[in-house]
């Protein structure tokens, strides 16, 4: 479908007036583990999958800052749905290797796509026209209402055991789309939090993909300026964590505001409340501002033609795995303090642990970026993909 006037709409905007109804439909959403049809295609009118996609291509063009704080408000609203439009404004990056007329059919005309950018998949070249893909994919975040998938495979000559190297003597990998009616998606995301993601595994078995199903290495295919600055589509890690958290802070403060404790004392006037209440603000509060200073910088540059170094690339990557880990310490404050408040089914700050947690799991806000993000401080490569 094409999205109608909501996509004309200030997006932040668009993502408050629809928080309700996410907020309504979390319960659906965690009991059925995927977003309610009908929520999709209200998020779906509103632009929202494709906030960081030209608009030539059928997006709104957003700058990365703003969508990573319409991820924000969503996440706050449930955090499975903030984590399903997360990924798929991610996955628009890619759109920007493709020619655009190529890449308006798979996420033009309000297509939705989900995938997995792991090259484990098994790419074999079927000679001047494109490969036959072979694999199985984990995680793929949306497989519930997603119109295309994405997998990355290593190539194979034939039946060798052996991918095929390039000049460097590196593996060589493609990226490849297939669309929903090639690939079958296995039942196997049960777990403790984000359950209405719908993150199943997905397979592929001698799945023909035509060239122009391929992603293009190298530089992007498209001029617009967002595909110059790959960190920024991947910011929204934090900003999501930072929603969690703003919502732990907000059920916090209802509990406080309304309940009394030992001795009947209201909870709002015991220091250990105060205190935790206040940490848990200031925790949150820097993260959000490092987080959206950083990604504004940089920003900011690419739209004035700079080249950013990598030290300002890998900052944003710092602030948002920062933005994460700080959101985790700031609701486990919270759920400790709340105790028995807490770990009620019925309470929303159950499931903001819950899904915080698991979110806290995804490599792009692990150890590892704070590794790459170091060796960029001292000067040394970062070896470690989008940054």
């Amino acid at each position: 479908m094409t999205p109608t006037f909501w996509a004309a709409a200030d997006p932040l905007g668009a993502a408050r007036t629809l928080a309700g109804e996410v907020r309504a439909a979390a319960d659906e959403t965690e009991a059925h583990r995927h977003i309610p049809s009908a929520l999709v295609e209200r998020l779906r009118d509103a632009g929202l999958f494709h906030m960081t996609l030209p608009r030539d291509i059928g997006g709104l063009e957003c700058d990365p800052v703003t969508a990573a704080r319409v991820i924000e408000e969503i996440a706050a609203a449930d955090g499975s749905t903030g984590w399903v439009l997360m990924l798929a404004n991610q996955s628009t990056f890619f759109a920007g290797f493709l020619p655009p007329e190529q890449a308006r059919t798979f996420w033009g005309n309000g297509a939705i796509n989900c995938g997995v950018a792991r090259p484990i998949g098994r790419a074999v070249p079927v000679e001047g026209s494109g490969y036959t893909v072979s694999g199985r994919w984990p995680f793929a975040s949306g497989s519930s209402h997603a119109d295309w998938f994405m997998g990355e495979c290593l190539v194979y000559a034939g039946g060798a055991t052996e991918p095929l190297k390039d000049d460097d003597g590196n593996p060589v990998v493609k990226s490849v789309l297939m669309p929903r009616a090639d690939v079958t998606v296995l039942d196997t995301w049960h777990t403790t939090g984000l359950r209405g993601t719908a993150s199943h595994d997905f397979t592929a078995d001698g799945v023909y993909v035509p060239d122009e199903r391929v992603l293009q290495p190298g530089a992007p295919a498209h001029d617009w300026v967002g595909f110059r600055a790959m960190p920024l589509f991947v910011m929204n890690h934090g900003s999501h964590a930072l929603g969690l958290a703003r919502a732990g802070l907000e059920t916090a403060l209802e509990v406080v505001g309304s309940k009394r404790g030992w001795g009947g004392v209201p909870l709002k006037e015991t220091g250990r409340m105060q205190q935790v209440i206040a940490e848990a603000t200031a925790i949150v509060g820097a993260a959000s501002t490092y987080l959206y200073a950083t990604g504004e910088a940089l920003w900011q540059a690419v739209l004035a033609g700079e080249e950013p170094d990598a030290r300002a690339r890998a900052r944003v990557r710092l602030a948002a795995a920062h933005a994460a880990n700080e959101s985790i310490r700031a609701v486990d404050l919270l759920h400790r303090a709340l105790a028995t408040s807490a770990v009620q089914q019925s309470s929303p700050l159950d499931r903001i642990f819950r899904d915080i947690h698991t979110a806290g799991a995804h490599v792009m806000i692990g150890p590892l970026v704070y590794e790459a993000a170091g060796r960029a401080e001292l000067g040394v490569p970062v070896d470690f993909p989008f940054f």
